[in-house]
């Protein structure tokens, strides 16, 4: 008898809860086939009243749901994790990892909250990953939720400027090896997690993606995605957009280069061009100023985490 995949959808939430719940609604909707699917919903100390309103619409809307403050082992179709602090995207989504490693995973799905997904967009993920098992991740086609005529398929790592990129209106992507494609959606083999480890907390926010794109690659793994899975973003909402952007951006870059191995003098490239266009950036727009100083000040006395 072939053995029940069991999958374990991971959707980080804080201060969300609309955008949540219309997402839980769609995973509720969708085609699962055989598979064995849990919904984990962890909430990243929301301050707002996003437990109770999600713990509500569970209530309401499913016949079997699990609410948890602790990690232990589950087998529930939906289940809500209140937590109690802000760890980050890498911080609150490891929370899930490690629920779903504890309850026989086999693949962890990452998704953004701010996400609706089309009722098949699992089964064209799980075929790459099954078919071959050098995948680490398979990514969807990211759909525009407002602008339903652009969206973005792969991507790619360029190490010299120590970010991501997207492929935007094209499918040339498609079943390709790529570098990097949008944490926004993420398959991934559970045995990946084993080899590669957790996403790196010390991120807090932004360029953790790239950094665990770029470990997946470099313990032998491929990354590939497929237009045959799409979902829907609603692009800037699950992260509003403050100046604190620039100082994730500078402290976690510079992270990132240190961590890379790579021969020095490819990391050269970066840091000249890194501080090239700081310079240009903070010319252009002075009020940034303070928030690239406090990055590179923090990183060089290895403050990561939370912007304080």
């Amino acid at each position: 008898m072939e053995k029940r995949l069991k999958v374990g959808i991971i959707i980080l939430n804080y201060n969300g809860y609309t955008d949540t719940i219309e997402c839980l609604e769609s995973l509720k909707n969708a085609d699962f086939l055989d598979r064995k699917v849990s919904v984990f919903v962890i909430d990243n100390g929301s301050t707002n009243e996003s437990v109770n309103e999600i713990s509500h619409w569970m209530k309401k809307n499913l016949s079997e749901y699990l609410i948890l403050s602790e990690e232990k082992k589950v087998s529930s179709p939906f289940i809500l994790y209140a937590g109690t602090e802000n760890l980050g995207f890498s911080g609150g989504n490891n929370i899930g990892i490690r629920l779903a490693q504890i309850s026989g995973m086999d693949y962890v799905l990452l998704l953004n909250n701010d996400t609706v997904v089309e009722p098949g967009f699992l089964e064209p993920l799980l075929k790459i990953a099954e078919d071959d098992s050098s995948i680490g991740i398979v990514g969807s086609k990211i759909v525009d939720y407002y602008h339903r005529n652009h969206y973005i398929l792969g991507g790619y790592l360029d190490l010299k400027k120590c970010s991501g990129y997207h492929f935007y209106d094209t499918e040339q992507a498609n079943h390709t090896d790529i570098t990097f494609t949008s944490g926004c959606i993420w398959l991934i083999p559970i045995k990946v997690f084993k080899q590669c480890g957790l996403m790196d907390s010390n991120y807090f926010l932004y360029v953790e993606d790239v950094d665990f794109c770029y470990e997946v690659i470099m313990h032998g793994y491929r990354i590939t995605c497929t237009k045959d899975s799409v979902i829907y973003h609603k692009e800037g909402k699950s992260t509003e957009i403050k100046p604190t952007m620039t100082y994730y951006n500078t402290r976690n870059r510079l992270y990132f280069a240190h961590k890379m191995k790579e021969p020095f003098r490819r990391k050269i490239l970066f840091y000249l061009y890194f501080g090239f266009t700081r310079i240009i950036k903070a010319l252009l727009k002075p009020s940034i100023i303070p928030y690239v100083k406090k990055g590179i000040v923090d990183y060089r006395r290895k403050y990561y985490g939370k912007y304080e």
